[in-house]
C-alpha cells in the first residue's frame, strides 16, 4: 500500500520543507489544492525539481475547462492529476488526453459522487487510472470501527485502485493496512506532528507490516 503525503499548506516554503523531511519514507508527494491556489503551477515546478524520485500529485479537481489546466501541471511536472469524479464526462476525457500526451495518470476524487461504484465504473471506461476516495463526502460516523466497516463495504463495488483521503491517523493504519487499498493519503497527521520525520517513517513502517 503507498502512502501519498499531501501538503495542505498554502505556503511553498512550509510545503517544501516538510516534503524535504519526509521524502524518503513517502510514495506520492501531492500538492494539495490550497498550495495550487496560492502558488500555481510554480508548486508543482519546485517540487518536480527537488523531489524528481517520487511522483508528483497535482491535486487540482479539475471541474471545467479539463485539457488545458491539466497540460498546464503535466508540463510543469505533474505524474497525476485530480479530476472530481463529479466533473462531465467530456471534461474528464480532456483530462486523460491531455494525461496521454505526457504519459501521466488522472485520479478522480469522490467529493459530490452520490453512487460512488457506478460512476467509478465509468471513470474507469474514461480513461482514468484511480479514485480518491474522499471520506469528507461519505455519510458520518461514530467511531472509528463504523468508518472502517464503511470502506471495507463500499471497496468492492470500486472498479478502480482507491487511495483513501480524510483525517487518517496512525492509529487508524493498522487496520487500514489489511484492507484492499492502493494507497492512504496523508496530510495533518505527518504536518502537525512533532516530528513529520518520524511520524511518516512510523507510517512507512505500518504499512510495511
Amino acid at each position: 500500500m503507498k502512502l501519498q503525503l499531501a501538503l495542505d499548506t498554502a505556503d511553498l516554503a512550509v510545503g517544501l520543507e516538510l516534503a524535504g523531511k519526509t521524502a524518503m519514507h513517502v510514495d506520492l508527494i501531492e500538492a494539495g489544492t490550497p498550495l495550487l491556489i496560492r502558488e500555481g503551477i510554480r508548486a508543482i515546478r519546485e517540487l518536480r525539481r527537488r523531489f524528481r524520485g517520487r511522483p508528483i500529485v497535482a491535486d487540482i479537481k479539475v471541474i471545467d475547462a479539463g485539457e488545458p489546466i491539466a497540460e498546464l501541471a503535466f508540463a510543469a511536472g505533474a505524474t497525476i492529476v485530480t479530476v472530481l469524479g463529479c466533473a462531465s464526462d467530456e471534461v474528464v476525457k480532456k483530462v486523460v488526453h491531455a494525461a496521454r500526451r505526457y504519459e501521466g495518470l488522472v485520479m478522480a476524487d469522490s467529493l459530490s459522487v452520490n453512487d460512488i461504484g457506478k460512476r467509478a465504473y465509468e471513470l474507469r471506461l474514461l480513461g482514468v487510472n484511480s479514485l480518491c476516495l474522499n471520506r469528507r463526502g461519505l455519510r458520518e460516523t461514530r467511531n472509528r470501527e463504523e468508518r472502517i466497516r464503511l470502506i471495507e463495504e463500499l471497496l468492492p463495488t470500486i472498479d478502480l485502485p482507491v487511495y483513501l483521503a480524510g483525517g487518517i491517523d496512525t492509529a487508524e493504519l493498522a487496520s487500514l493496512r489489511h484492507l484492499p487499498l492502493a494507497g492512504v493519503i496523508v496530510g495533518a497527521a505527518i504536518a502537525e506532528a512533532s516530528s513529520p520525520g518520524e511520524a511518516a517513517k512510523k507510517m512507512r513502517s505500518i504499512l510495511d507490516g
